[in-house]
């Protein structure tokens, strides 16, 4: 890369006519130069339908319009990051891609194999959806070998973390997720701002919140459609938390100029902290990842395999056994496990899920994940508190969007750019 930032901005309008009614040279065109490598027009007009169709936007000029600046900057984003994966030999082949459609699938409740044809027959290019899950696999992986192994978290982290928990007791708490708009620039402020304005008006009628997320949020959480989890007031922005202290459950907020850009709150759910809550029990699980070697057969015929594996086993003992003989280290028992402080993907898996009996194999990206419950208290609330190693998990996750926004920015102020349009 080159040790320099020039960014040269050029004009981000689009023309008066929609990108995919543009001739045959003007696909051709360069949207962006990223270090030495190209965007074109037509990966832009690839992307920008993408986009729209999974947003539930309006395809026409001004959706259009406003969506360029931010879809080609996430784009830019994705090459830099690219880059910087060859530079340390990071990849991500066909299988990995393979799974990643089977997650969205799965998170969707999609059938096998339906994502690409459904998007094909809205006119979307399936290329450009396998270009954006290979971008989204590549920065994990990245971020999880550079970054990752730095983050370490001390015994009196926790229990002060806990403490602060405890003296929060009584106070609400807010599940929200989150559009953010980054703001670099003053001729990106106005982008930015029509671009949330327009953002709002398809939330208000009706276009799902996670859906534009994931193609225009300019944050970390935008992979899992934009959700930030539990937040108590003290640790949101002043901007930020008299907006959510007057929103009720469900609702949008307006749009929230930030330090840093612009941001569009949803509110999912809120709660008292320490109060016991109804259909938040603890939970003892058994979790068993099956890895998923390169040049493994197709997804659907290894989630078959794990099925068939695991379907018969009647005891937390018997899929904690099989777990150490496939000698994965993430496999194992966790005891006294609040349900609302799991991950969404988990606490999908084990609301409904009956004692002793293995759930059905889901994609985690690099394994399958079969998960058994092996005991539910509906009563015991264990004062409200996660447990210590949910709030480890919790400390590392912080860290890790920290370091990894970090991370981008560096190789941002690294990297030429070259805006074309």
């Amino acid at each position: 890369m080159l040790a320099r930032a020039a960014i040269v901005l050029n004009a981000l309008l689009f023309a008066c006519v929609p990108l995919s009614w543009a001739s045959a040279q003007d696909v051709d065109r360069i949207a962006a130069v990223v270090n030495d490598e190209i965007i074109s027009i037509r990966d832009l007009d690839a992307r920008l339908k993408l986009a729209i169709t999974v947003s539930g936007l309006p395809d026409n000029i001004e959706s259009r319009r406003r969506a360029v600046p931010q879809v080609l900057r996430k784009m830019v984003d994705e090459r830099i990051q690219a880059q910087e994966a060859a530079r340390l030999k990071v990849s991500a082949g066909t299988e990995d891609v393979a799974r990643g459609l089977a997650n969205v699938e799965n998170q969707n409740r999609m059938p096998p194999g339906s994502l690409l044809t459904s998007l094909a027959k809205a006119g979307v290019d399936p290329d450009a959806v396998k270009d954006q899950i290979r971008a989204d696999i590549i920065w994990v992986k990245l971020i999880m070998r550079s970054l990752q192994p730095t983050i370490k978290v001390g015994e009196d982290e926790i229990t002060e973390r806990l403490e602060t928990i405890r003296q929060q007791f009584g106070q609400p708490e807010f599940m929200l997720a989150e559009i953010f708009l980054p703001v670099d620039s003053p001729r990106q402020e106005e982008e930015s701002k029509r671009l949330g304005e327009r953002l709002i008006e398809q939330l208000r009628a009706g276009a799902p919140f996670q859906a534009l997320a994931r193609q225009f949020s300019q944050s970390g959480s935008a992979s899992n459609g934009g959700v930030l989890g539990w937040l108590s007031p003290s640790t949101l922005e002043d901007e930020v938390r008299d907006t959510v202290m007057s929103m009720n459950k469900g609702q949008v907020s307006s749009l929230i100029r930030t330090g840093s850009g612009y941001a569009i709150l949803a509110l999912i759910d809120k709660r008292v902290a320490g109060e016991t809550f109804v259909g938040d029990p603890l939970l003892s699980i058994v979790q068993v990842f099956f890895p998923i070697p390169p040049g493994a057969p197709p997804i659907s015929q290894l989630i078959e395999k794990a099925a068939e594996l695991t379907a018969p086993l009647k005891s937390c003992p018997e899929l904690e056994d099989m777990g150490r003989k496939l000698n994965s280290e993430q496999s194992g028992r966790r005891d006294g496990v609040t349900l609302s402080v799991m991950p969404q993907n988990l606490r999908s898996l084990v609301t409904n899920l009956p004692i002793n009996k293995a759930s059905p194999p889901v994609s985690t990206g690099n394994a399958l994940m079969v998960v058994m419950v092996c005991s539910r208290d509906e009563n015991a609330t264990k004062g409200g508190l996660p447990s210590r190693d949910a709030m480890r998990r919790m400390i590392e996750d912080e860290r890790l969007e920290l370091l990894s926004k970090r991370y981008l920015r560096d190789l941002r102020r690294a990297a030429f750019i070259d805006f074309r349009l």
